[in-house]
């Protein structure tokens, strides 16, 4: 059972030690000998939350046993910093699962820039974070971006495999370099406007910056990213406030072999800047 179900040993030892094992709804020892059509149940050990609770906007987007999904708006850090102790993330998650009686430390399976908006998914228990982090390490999780891009792209599709690193040590900014760690990206161009297009990326490995850095390398970097495309937060008269990128689409599969699909609409801004390129693009054509 612990290889099939991928337990590590650490969490094994953490059951026996806090947690139950039950066969047939009896109490049992983790070396008994089991049966076909035993059925056998395991509570995980009672975990505190570990955030300070402050009330907040929370997007829930699915939620049961297993795991939390949030639609995190932009202008909003994950988790806590130096610069910000009580307007994260995880503080409206620890005011919500405080308020509905849920005992679970918050373990963040994918995390977002603070700009960025979209999924970001929370496991309730070690176990569901070990086998979602197990499945994302196989390739057998896919996240799905949305961004906004200026120009338009030289294929409708294609895979950028370009390494990512940091140009010198404690730089802020990623940069594709001859040495930096293997990086790839697919894309696919959704929508063209005017003087922009909208992409659906599937991130392949998981770099700090990764969709930023390899669309301007590109040469189409993402509407509204001041990091990566100097000053320029406009494109026309609108002016984008964040940079235009959107997790929108989350599939894996979970311990109770659930598969899950979730996926979480644009913010108003994102919003905005599609009815704003759309609307570009209708006049250009009536021209």
């Amino acid at each position: 059972m612990v290889k099939r179900y991928s337990y590590s040993s650490r969490l094994i030892r953490e059951i026996k030690r806090i947690g139950k094992i039950s066969l047939n709804q009896r109490e049992c020892f983790l070396g008994q000998q089991i049966k076909p059509g035993d059925v056998i149940e395991i509570k995980m050990p009672c975990e505190d939350i570990d955030g300070e609770p402050v009330s907040g906007n929370l997007n829930v987007v699915y939620e049961d046993e297993e795991l939390l999904v949030i639609n995190k708006p932009p202008f909003c850090v994950t988790h806590p910093t130096k610069t910000h102790q009580l307007d994260t993330l995880a503080n409206y998650i620890s005011y919500y699962w405080s308020e509905r009686g849920v005992s679970a430390k918050i373990r963040f399976i994918n995390r977002l820039d603070r700009d960025t908006t979209g999924i970001v998914a929370i496991a309730k228990n070690k176990y569901v974070h070990h086998y979602v982090q197990k499945e994302t390490n196989s390739g057998k999780v896919i996240k799905v971006y949305h961004a906004f891009v200026h120009g338009k792209l030289p294929h409708q599709e294609g895979i950028i495999n370009a390494p990512i690193g940091q140009p010198y040590e404690n730089s802020i900014h990623r940069v594709v370099m001859e040495d930096g760690k293997p990086s790839v990206t697919r894309y696919k161009v959704l929508d063209e406007f005017k003087d922009a297009s909208l992409v659906e990326l599937v991130l392949e490995t998981g770099r700090t910056h990764q969709i930023r850095v390899h669309m301007k390398h590109l040469g189409n970097p993402i509407i509204g990213d001041p990091l990566y495309h100097g000053e320029c937060m406009q494109t026309g008269s609108f002016e984008m406030p964040h940079q235009a990128l959107h997790a929108h689409r989350l599939l894996l599969s979970l311990p109770s072999k659930k598969n899950l699909h979730v996926q979480a609409e644009y913010s108003k801004n994102l919003t905005e800047l599609h009815k704003h390129l759309r609307e570009n693009k209708e006049k250009k054509v009536m021209e």
